[in-house]
């Protein structure tokens, strides 16, 4: 019967109009849609909508989402092979009423959710892309812009899609509708998409308005998901580039991502990108002393180094701890809690247990370097005792006697010279001893 229908299809407006009808009532449920999908319904209600015929639209529109909402991965399969997309999308740039609009938005929405082809032929079609931006900068319909704002994060999963987005300055625009203060779920798509473009924005500027907003999101919001897109974004943004650590640094970010630490420190999820963040911070930048000092002020050393034994078995944060504990290092104010905390130790004992690990050699040395640099007479005991004790002296010989001329065997070389300049006869013993037998060693097996 339905097959004999189909034939009646597009003959009269009235007809049409009314069998239309019919194949929503069928799309309500799931053996109607199967129905649909088996008897070539589909491509014949996509050829409908280029009628333009309002009422049509409506009911194809919502028989199509019917569809997808039903059995989605079947039913996105068969609108994109007819080319549902370039259908939909066609629709989408006559402007139709706003809630043609948002039924365009949605079913195009789940395609790129339930169809992989769907999704790629959305993310390469610049049309599309620079509609969904204008559409969102001029509506005033919030559940299109609910609907293409949930698209964006799906869209922005894609590198080249990213750089067609800045392009048409969809960041701006995401600005704006954080400003406009919705409910927590479209923030948190806003700020899932910015997550997903900041790698692409890191070495650009002008994006300090964006910075500051973000920053004042993370004050005010308790919602751990949108805190958590908000750090991802801020350590990006804060990765080599000076103006950006500057800017978040003044506008006192520190202090924020501190609190971070010190109140979710079961989140690993949240803890590594803030470390980051506060290690981007730390270092290369000329407020980067004011940074490392707001870290000890606000209690945060303590947090930081509790981490380099009870998140061994995370190596992504271990190394985002110790590259940070490095930094605050180099601030003379924070080496006597660093060591009253036995940091070097637990980065020692760290780096032996670890030693066999090649990649992870050089993060441990730089550190330990940075250590044995400092002038302080009264700490450099403390450090020197540290190293020693947490067994790594081996490690660092073995490193500085290779005949690898590299970074590691030239900091390994250089971390022993300045123990040797240590008072107690002990700290010298230990590694000429050591030195020795290493030497021995290497004699034997050549």
């Amino acid at each position: 019967m339905i097959t004999s229908l189909i034939k009646l299809f597009n003959t009269d407006n009235d007809l049409t109009r009314l069998l239309t009808s019919l194949f929503h009532d069928l799309s309500i449920e799931k053996d109607g849609i199967r129905l649909l999908l088996r008897t070539g319904v589909i491509p014949i209600l996509l050829q409908t909508l280029e009628l333009l015929n309002d009422d049509v639209i409506n009911f194809v529109l919502t028989t199509l989402r019917n569809c997808l909402i039903g059995l989605n991965n079947e039913s996105a399969k068969e609108i994109q092979i007819h080319n549902g997309c370039m259908t939909l999308i066609s629709l989408l740039i006559h402007r139709h009423s706003n809630k043609q609009m948002n039924f365009l938005a949605d079913c195009l929405l789940r395609l790129a959710m339930f169809n992989t082809d769907a999704q790629i032929y959305l993310q390469t079609s610049k049309l599309f892309l620079q509609e969904l931006v204008t559409i969102l900068d001029e509506t005033n319909y919030n559940k299109l812009s609910f609907t293409l704002i949930r698209m964006l994060p799906l869209l922005s999963s894609n590198k080249n899609t990213k750089s067609i987005l800045i392009q048409f300055n969809i960041i701006s625009t995401l600005e704006r509708i954080l400003h406009m203060k919705y409910d927590y779920k479209i923030q948190r798509y806003c700020l899932l998409t910015l997550r997903n473009l900041s790698d692409q924005i890191i070495h650009m500027d002008n994006f300090d308005s964006l910075i500051i907003t973000l920053i004042q999101i993370l004050s005010s919001n308790n919602d751990i998901q949108i805190k958590i897109y908000i750090v991802d974004i801020l350590s990006n943004l804060s990765c080599e580039n000076q103006s950006n650590k500057s800017l978040m640094i003044r506008n006192n970010v520190i202090q924020l991502l501190v609190n971070i630490i010190i109140q979710t420190d079961q989140r690993d999820d949240i803890l590594e990108s803030t470390i980051c963040t506060l290690r981007h911070l730390t270092g290369k930048c000329p407020l980067a002393n004011q940074a490392r000092e707001n870290i000890r002020i606000n209690h945060a050393i303590p947090y930081i180094i509790k981490y380099l034994h009870t998140k061994e078995n995370n190596w992504s944060l271990l190394k985002a701890c110790i590259g940070l504990i490095r930094n605050l290092a180099l601030s003379s104010n924070n080496l006597t809690i660093l060591c009253e905390h036995r940091s070097v130790y637990k980065i020692g004992k760290l780096f032996f247990q670890m030693r066999t690990i090649s990649e992870r050699n050089e993060v441990f040395i730089t550190t330990l370097f940075v250590f044995s640099r400092q002038q302080n007479e009264k700490l450099k005991m403390f450090i020197y005792d540290q190293i020693i004790n947490s067994g790594c002296i081996e490690t660092l010989a073995q490193f500085a006697l290779s005949s690898n001329l590299d970074r590691i065997q030239q900091m390994s070389k250089a971390i022993l010279d300045d123990l040797r300049h240590s008072d107690q006869i002990e700290h010298r013993e230990t590694i000429n001893e050591t030195e020795k037998s290493i030497k021995i060693i290497q004699f034997l097996q050549t």
